[in-house]
């Protein structure tokens, strides 16, 4: 008996959890895609400068890094609840190094720095 109650509270406290990751992803997207949504429009109807073209495409990527890291979370949330089918995704290792480049790129010039991305021959570009 003992052991059905505790099986029955872990049952619950995990149908809670998924609850709160399901409402605090849609909470977190929704003002998120909103923001990613109005910087592409400013990019694509407003004439700016070279500085201001790439402060407006770092707010993009950086969005949608954030957007990406949300779903992480909660494809690890589905995955503990035996609720995630993982597939096979072809993807450009160039392509991540360079989305990764870019999303501390500002900051580093912010500070003065100078960030320089070398990849090498050999690696795949998909």
């Amino acid at each position: 008996e003992e052991l059905r109650r505790a099986e029955e509270q872990t049952q619950a406290l995990m149908r809670a959890k998924e609850s709160f990751f399901a409402v605090m992803s849609h909470e977190m997207r929704t003002p998120l895609t909103a923001c990613i949504g109005m910087a592409e429009v400013l990019r694509d109807t407003t004439s700016l400068d070279l500085r201001q073209m790439e402060c407006v495409d770092a707010v993009i990527s950086n969005g949608d890094s954030m957007l990406s890291l949300i779903n992480d979370i909660l494809d690890f949330s589905k995955l503990e609840a035996d609720g995630l089918v993982l597939e096979l995704t072809p993807f450009s290792p160039r392509e991540v190094v360079e989305q990764a480049a870019a999303v501390v790129q500002v900051k580093a010039e912010e500070k003065g720095l100078q960030l320089v991305v070398r990849v090498q021959p050999g690696v795949p570009r998909e």
